[in-house]
């Protein structure tokens, strides 16, 4: 699947070719111009740029970001005073750095939601710039990130603006430091400029934690944020909001291709392990799903392979299965002529449900991890062993329009919202290794749509004027970005 500049090598099976590529992209985008072309066309997009959703979304980036480099201060003070980081990384092979630079850049594109747009800003993440001076050059990017230039042990307070590392070609890029020219819209130029420079700091601070903590031998998995889509990627997932295969690029042939075996998936995925997800082409020969008979008498179809799935979930279900067994509605305050639950003060806002819908359990549950997780978009929920997975889109076009279509998803059940929602989450899931299938059930659960009907709506070539506006300016915004540029398509 291509990425940034043509990226096409997969990031897990072959990191080396992919950070080669990677790489040869970043040379060419970075390489110093006489000059640079102006913003001017952003004035175009003011509304939106300069529209509560982006600069909420700045907030949280700026939070997020100050957060992370007090963490990643808290492990280089920890280091330089008792294991002598910058001595131990000096000391190194080459080979071995070169290793450590590689599961850091591996860990930190894969950990959050599109960690590739804002890779694209990071030149300094090339081997040759972290290598130079015998590995100088990474600790002289980690001393700018963290405002320690002569190696000190820094500062583990809580800064009220988070530290950017400047860069003269992407300043000269975005006109960083230089004075608004006339006929430009200052107010969306500032915006923008912050809303890039927050992203790539974030990735740079972001690579440095993942790589000191390999060095040591640990991990963590510091955000709720796993898959990953790249810029292009997002682009082409907001055209195919409610179009054809034809739209997708598919020939005429390999979306029918793609339809049936999307529909043969789905039918299977409906009867599956609730558990454990386990289909029943995977049964022990001669055995069948066991089901739970309360659920039956209220309509709600749940099936489990064996015991232990079944008290796995009665236990530790999403939501717990002992919360919900039997019961025609999700929780108290939720039947047809009740009052909506009140929201905290400082949850995100989540609209009541119209009048006559029901939300479902897994709906209330979906509802209840985002207001615990403001930064994410969407929870892709998984069966036991395996993670949830938050998806934070971070393209302020893509978040808006999901924020729009989710709203009326979870007010009214609105099934082309659905498919809509199931279209830009599907380069997610991928990353994440949760197939489209799985994806469909989890919103059919959600939402109450039958797979079926859900996948048909997926393909449909039917698109709403203001989706289809918005579409429009994000292609041409892409287009120019990259023009200005001259980078390849």
């Amino acid at each position: 699947m291509d990425s940034f500049g043509g990226v096409k090598a997969d990031r897990e099976k072959d990191p080396e070719k992919w950070n080669k590529e990677w790489e040869a992209y970043l040379g060419k985008k970075f390489k110093p111009l006489p000059s640079y072309p102006d913003l001017s066309f952003l004035s175009e997009f003011s509304p939106r740029i300069l529209g509560q959703g982006m600069l909420a979304s700045m907030e949280e980036q700026r939070k997020e970001l100050c957060t992370l480099q007090k963490d990643l201060a808290g492990v280089v003070a920890d280091k330089r005073e008792g294991g002598h980081l910058d001595s131990k990384w000096l000391t190194m092979s080459p080979e071995t750095r070169a290793e450590y630079i590689l599961k850091g850049l591996v860990i930190s594109s894969g950990a959050v939601a599109d960690m590739d747009e804002r890779r694209q800003w990071c030149p300094e993440t090339t081997t040759s710039f972290l290598q130079r001076d015998g590995g100088q050059g990474f600790l002289d990017l980690l001393n700018t990130v963290l405002d320690t230039p002569n190696g000190e042990v820094p500062s583990e307070e809580l800064r009220a603006e988070p530290i950017l590392v400047s860069h003269p070609v992407f300043d000269g890029i975005w006109h960083i430091g230089e004075p608004c020219p006339p006929g430009e819209n200052e107010a969306v130029r500032n915006v923008m400029q912050n809303h890039v420079s927050l992203s790539r700091n974030f990735y740079l601070s972001f690579f440095i934690w993942n790589t000191i903590l390999n060095m040591y031998g640990k991990s963590q998995n510091y955000m709720a944020v796993k898959p990953t889509t790249s810029f292009n990627e997002s682009l082409r997932g907001a055209r195919n909001l409610g179009s054809s295969a034809k739209a997708a690029g598919l020939s005429k042939e390999d979306g029918k291709r793609v339809i049936q075996e999307a529909k043969s998936a789905y039918s299977e995925a409906e009867r599956a392990c609730a558990s454990c997800s386990k289909l029943s082409s995977q049964l022990p020969e001669g055995t069948n799903f066991l089901r739970c008979s309360k659920c039956m008498g209220v309509g709600r179809k749940v099936m489990y392979c064996n015991k232990d799935c079944q008290l796995k979930d009665w236990k530790h279900g999403n939501p717990p299965h002992k919360t919900i067994c039997g019961k025609p509605y999700a929780v108290p305050g939720e039947g047809p002529n009740s009052t909506p639950v009140q929201q905290s003060s400082g949850s995100r806002d989540i609209p009541p449900p119209d009048p006559g819908f029901i939300r479902s359990p897994e709906l209330v549950n979906q509802i209840a991890l985002l207001q615990d997780n403001p930064h994410i978009t969407y929870v892709l929920t998984q069966p036991d062993p395996k993670p949830d997975h938050g998806v934070a889109l971070q393209h302020p076009e893509g978040k808006m329009m999901f924020e729009i279509l989710k709203n009326r998803a979870v007010r009214n059940g609105d099934r082309r919202a659905v498919a809509m929602m199931c279209n830009m989450l599907e380069q997610s899931a991928a990353g994440v290794g949760m197939s489209k299938a799985r994806l469909m059930l989890q919103l059919s659960k959600e939402y109450g749509i039958p797979v079926s009907e859900l996948s048909e709506l997926c393909t449909k070539s039917e698109r709403s004027a203001d989706i289809e506006q918005k579409t429009k300016d994000i292609d041409r915004l892409a287009a120019q970005l990259d023009a200005s540029l001259n980078l390849p398509d």
